[in-house]
């Protein structure tokens, strides 16, 4: 049961497809229930059947998706497990007596009213399993929901395309690359004021921000303020060829994140820096959320107070003006990724201890 799949873009689609995937490597016969632009549609690959009921958010799309699932299961029978990719599409397989494991991500378990509260509460409880993407999301998932009957299994997440061999990086001036749907917590306005502060004072390179969103024109207009057109490109959607090829081409990806809305909404992993650091990319990322988990400060990335604009400028420029270091920290960011971040580990974490 998945929030969105391909060829829609967002950290839940991947998610979904990630784990549909893993699953079926494991040997299991998958079928994803969800909705995207593409469908309706039904379509099969492999071990994987992909049952869409398409576009809309009318208050007749649980009733869609459940009769989606009745029909699955008087044709071929009751399914051995669902897997709810979030806790909302928990509630169908709740409702219906399945058994389900459910995923909790970050902020969309932060906001709802008290019968919200109430549904996503039992949703966790009834769960065979509950599965957060991080330790920091297994904290604040407890302080809001309380102590749940079984233990939270942390399992982290894999990446959004597969780990390529790294490759030589030009000797041009460094690239600077953002990718992430642009909102106040992704904080990249601090990346451009950053980067203003650098050109300003001579230092050479090019960035690259990728992504839509409601911060889009903010940081259009804000590039254009500061003078930096020459050197920053705000390139909105980025198909899944450039994407890959900048991931190749830069240097140094940013993503110093913040919390925002009081602390409800914050990251809980982060699969574009999982990505960047698979590609042997430098990373910066902010202290705030889950996020600093996936680094080694010093190692295999820098972590830094995403409010301080004075830090992250200072760590931008250490990577900037010392190479060396810059391609020592992306060698061992790129050696720990491929070997953390996999989604075969995160459907086997979960198979073990439902077995346990």
């Amino acid at each position: 049961m998945a929030k969105g799949y391909h060829p829609d873009e967002g950290g839940m689609q991947t998610y979904a497809q990630g784990v549909a995937e893993a699953w079926a490597a494991l040997g299991a016969i998958v079928t994803v229930f969800t909705q995207t632009s593409a469908g309706p549609r039904c379509e099969r690959s492999g071990a994987i059947e992909l049952i869409d009921i398409g576009p809309g958010k009318s208050p007749l799309v649980p009733l869609r998706l459940f009769t989606a699932m009745r029909e699955r299961r008087a044709r071929v029978g009751a399914p051995a497990l669902v897997h709810g990719t979030t806790w909302r599409t928990s509630v169908l397989p709740m409702l219906m007596g399945l058994p389900y494991v459910t995923t909790f991500h970050g902020r969309e378990f932060m906001y709802g009213n008290t019968a919200t509260l109430g549904l996503m509460r039992a949703a966790a409880r009834r769960a065979r399993l509950t599965v957060a993407v991080s330790h920091y999301s297994k904290r604040r998932l407890l302080e809001r929901l309380g102590s749940l009957d079984r233990e939270t299994l942390v399992a982290w997440n894999g990446l959004s395309r597969p780990a390529h061999a790294p490759q030589a990086r030009s000797a041009e001036a460094p690239l600077l690359f953002s990718l992430c749907r642009l909102e106040p917590r992704k904080n990249i306005a601090a990346c451009v004021r950053a980067c203003a502060a650098l050109h300003q004072a001579g230092i050479h390179f090019r960035y690259v921000i990728g992504g839509r969103g409601p911060e889009l024109a903010r940081i259009t207009a804000l590039v254009e303020e500061l003078n930096l057109a020459d050197v920053v490109e705000v390139a909105g959607y980025l198909d899944d060829a450039r994407i890959a090829a900048l991931h190749a081409a830069a240097d140094i990806f940013l993503h110093p994140q913040i919390e925002v809305d009081g602390g409800r909404d914050f990251e809980g992993f982060g699969i574009t820096i999982a990505d960047a650091m698979a590609a042997e990319t430098a990373v910066i990322v902010g202290s705030d959320g889950g996020t600093p988990e996936l680094i080694e400060p010093g190692s295999t990335g820098l972590v830094i107070d995403g409010r301080d604009d004075l830090a992250l400028q200072t760590a931008l420029r250490r990577l900037l003006e010392d190479a060396p270091y810059r391609r020592k920290m992306a060698h061992a960011a790129g050696e720990h990724a491929r070997s953390a971040f996999r989604w075969d580990r995160h459907v086997e974490l979960i198979a073990q201890a439902l077995s346990a």
